[in-house]
């Protein structure tokens, strides 16, 4: 069912739920300890509020721009609906928890709710620069008397290892393959020869597992024009390029131009951005040169097609501080999802 004819079944649903909750609000508290507190619409009208989910799973399995976002989860006793990702808006189609080890049990209760009830695709990030820079901050922590015996390409095997049994310790759906790399034409041969064997590594057991797992959710993260063997994308759902650092919707289409080569599947490539960060007062990350967020660049930037590129989805990275940041909760959210996959009028 083409995505429109979804939300013309979708959106009054929603919006009877919303009238049902404003009935409500005056019985909202904020959460206490683990237990979230929300309006009663399941007891109120469980026949529409049924409806509803079936709509929105429906909505989910249809083609349509997915949004994706990587949820801080560090807190583990949550004092408001902020640290749960319960409270993310429905519509999203993928929730990449930032801290994939030590769940708590309300967070896999939480999980188990998300992906049976609404559809959503629960993941988390191995990424190659940050096991990287785990072992390099290991090295300017050794000494004589402590050195680190391990190379780099053992160190990576273990820390792959150890990332991948994550799956099936919590159940998780999937995982987003996080990989920058950089272009090879500048190196010095030593440098190069590196580069290329810490590369086949990584990658090479990333396809392997990817070949195994041929039922999970796998995004990929990064520069994909960088990755030698692209016969890794025949895994990916979606290919976000990295706009983290982007200024401009400008630098949005620049960045995509630049992975839209050979072996990468221009039908899947999306992008990511980051959230407005709550401790910038230079307002860095998650803005653009001109002052406004990067969310609400990304929600206009998204709708159209850029170099006769489709955008297939995006990716918003640390989505928890959209619940503090704007007027509503996730508000920002809302208008990208809304603009990049929008109703009927």
């Amino acid at each position: 069912m083409k995505c429109n004819l979804i939300f013309k079944i979708f959106l009054p649903v929603f919006c009877s739920i919303l009238l049902l909750a404003a009935t409500s609000c005056s019985e909202w508290t904020e959460t206490e300890s683990l237990k979230l507190v929300e309006p009663d619409i399941k007891t109120q009208n469980p026949e529409l509020y049924a409806q509803y989910l079936a709509d929105l799973k429906e909505y989910k399995a249809s083609e349509h721009k997915s949004v994706c976002v990587w949820f801080d989860n560090s807190v583990k006793t949550p004092a408001s609906r902020a640290h749960r990702f319960l409270s993310l808006p429905d519509s999203i189609d993928v929730v990449a928890l930032m801290y994939p080890d030590n769940l708590a049990e309300w967070e896999l209760r939480d999980m188990n709710e998300i992906r049976e009830q609404k559809g959503t695709k629960v993941i988390y990030s191995i990424d190659f620069e940050r096991i990287k820079a785990t072992y390099k901050a290991k090295l300017e922590l050794a000494s004589e008397e402590e050195p680190v015996s391990v190379e780099f390409a053992d160190f990576c095997v273990n820390s792959l290892e150890y990332e991948l049994s994550l799956t099936k310790k919590y159940g998780y759906d999937g995982i987003c393959i996080g990989y920058a790399g950089k272009s090879m034409l500048h190196m010095e041969v030593k440098e190069k020869k590196e580069y290329i064997e810490n590369e086949k590594i990584f990658i090479g057991i990333m396809q392997d597992w990817c070949r195994r797992n041929a039922d999970k959710y796998i995004i990929f993260e990064g520069n994909p024009q960088n990755v030698m063997d692209k016969s890794l994308f025949d895994y990916c759902r979606l290919i976000l390029v990295s706009g983290k650092t982007a200024t401009s919707e400008d630098k949005l289409t620049y960045q995509l131009s630049l992975a839209a080569v050979e072996g990468v599947p221009q039908d899947r490539l999306g992008t990511i951005i980051s959230a407005a960060s709550l401790n910038d007062p230079n307002k860095i990350t998650g803005y653009f040169a001109n002052g406004d967020l990067a969310m609400k660049g990304l929600a206009n930037w998204a709708q159209s097609p850029h170099l006769g590129i489709d955008v297939a989805g995006v990716g918003i990275y640390n989505v928890s501080t959209d619940y503090y940041y704007t007027s509503g909760a996730y508000s920002c959210t809302r208008n990208v999802i809304s603009s990049i996959n929008p109703p009927l009028k």
